[in-house]
């Protein structure tokens, strides 16, 4: 015996342990280790590379350079803007339209990655000018952005289709998508009433920059009709979003809406590497039969009932220090196909699919180890004016973590009681 399957598995969290302790992209080292671990379990090159999915790649760009354009002419952040303006005086709504906002541009396309980062850094830039409390507005923009991400027109959408399919699964990607907005809800409700929202001071001087007098140009109105026919082209036509997104977004560029070579230096290209480089090592791993080794671990201390709450946890802990989309769905998700199969759950397999994905996307997605939650502790620690930056980003990233465990209990409980599958 060998035990390339165990060795395996171990190359798979050493990357990850790597790629967090080095601070390095963890799809770099995800490619380079599955050559090494291709050589020691006597695989071809050409097997390590049919890791690399084209169709998702193409796909993943595709979408992400549509939404880099919008981004540089400055489309995506003067329509988050002008939705926040429409609280006017009314500035207990500013989080409730800042969620809003967030939810509607994530899921009509970028995604929780470039939605997440613009408005995290809109939410707390308008919280310091309010003299609120930061922490409210920037988890407002987050929980939208995470709460959102799963259509079928996203880049996690994407992901989350092929991977479930994968493994076995068939009509989920819509519920899903509601559970994990309908979780996203709860969550945003759950915050405000902590924050005590409804104490938001009332407008004067400095809330008065809410409302924004700046008319959409004439490229930007060009860029939104775009988007809205790629919606249609997807919704519509069922043609695949990422071809859809690179027509859409070479007509834009045709007609000069934006800076082409701005807008690809926008793509976040080291996610898309994140993303496709786990996929290539996380092939090797089920070819050396890595795969079923880890279901068997899994099933060994699992029933049809806790099936969901240990796949649950075992995301969260994950997602704690890694990306959801870049580690979290790749390595886990594959997993349930050979759980649901062995425990006969049936329609719980659906539960414990949303387990996967919710879980690591609302709650350890706070913690600042990971990438949600140190964005808005860059976001916070860039708008502040306060002298003692150091002391409070301390209290921050304490709060932050506080926060992703507490959504970790919540998670678990919820996926014991059967909740993720409320909407099927």
């Amino acid at each position: 015996m060998n035990y390339i399957d165990i060795i395996s598995i171990l190359f798979l969290f050493v990357v990850v342990a790597i790629g967090f302790v080095k601070k390095c992209n963890i799809g770099v080292l995800a490619i380079g280790s599955a050559l090494i671990l291709a050589r020691l379990g006597g695989l071809s090159d050409s097997k390590v590379l049919a890791g690399f999915d084209a169709k998702l790649f193409i796909t993943l760009v595709g979408v992400s350079f549509l939404f880099s354009v919008a981004q540089v002419n400055g489309t995506l952040e003067l329509v988050a803007k002008k939705g926040i303006g429409l609280a006017g005086k009314r500035t207990y709504l500013v989080p409730v339209i800042i969620f809003l906002v967030a939810g509607f541009l994530t899921i009509i396309g970028p995604g929780n990655i470039a939605v997440g980062n613009l408005m995290t850094v809109v939410a707390v830039t308008i919280a310091v000018n309010m003299g609120e409390n930061p922490l409210l507005f920037a988890l407002a923009a987050k929980v939208a952005a995470n709460g959102f991400t799963l259509s079928p027109l996203t880049p996690p959408g994407v992901l989350m289709e092929k991977l479930g399919t994968e493994a076995g699964f068939t009509g989920f990607e819509l519920p899903v998508m509601w559970n994990c907005i309908l979780w996203s809800t709860i969550l945003m409700i759950g915050f405000s009433i902590y924050y005590k929202i409804w104490k938001i001071k009332p407008a004067n001087k400095s809330t008065a920059s809410l409302e924004v007098k700046e008319h959409l140009n004439k490229q930007q109105w060009i860029t939104i009709t775009g988007v809205l026919v790629m919606v249609i082209m997807v919704v519509g036509f069922n043609i695949n979003v990422g071809l859809a997104s690179f027509l859409v977004a070479a007509v834009l560029v045709i007609l000069g809406v934006t800076d082409e070579k701005k807008a690809l230096v926008k793509v976040p290209w080291g996610t898309l590497i994140l993303i496709c480089g786990v996929g290539v090592l996380m092939n090797v791993v089920i070819e050396l039969g890595g795969l079923d080794l880890m279901s068997k671990g899994l099933l060994s201390i699992m029933t049809p009932k806790t099936a969901a709450p240990i796949i649950a946890i075992s995301s969260s802990v994950l997602s704690f220090f890694s990306s959801t989309t870049g580690v979290v769905m790749p390595s886990m998700i594959p997993t349930l196909g050979p759980i649901v199969e062995s425990l006969g759950t049936g329609n719980a397999g659906f539960a414990q699919l949303a387990s996967v994905v919710i879980t690591s996307s609302l709650s350890a997605a706070f913690s600042p180890a990971s990438t949600g939650g140190g964005l808005i502790l860059a976001a916070y620690m860039t708008a502040s004016s306060s002298e003692n930056k150091d002391q409070e980003q301390n209290k921050l990233f304490g709060r932050l973590f506080l926060i992703a465990i507490v959504c970790v209990i919540a998670n678990a409980i919820l996926a014991t009681i059967g909740i993720y599958g409320i909407i099927r």
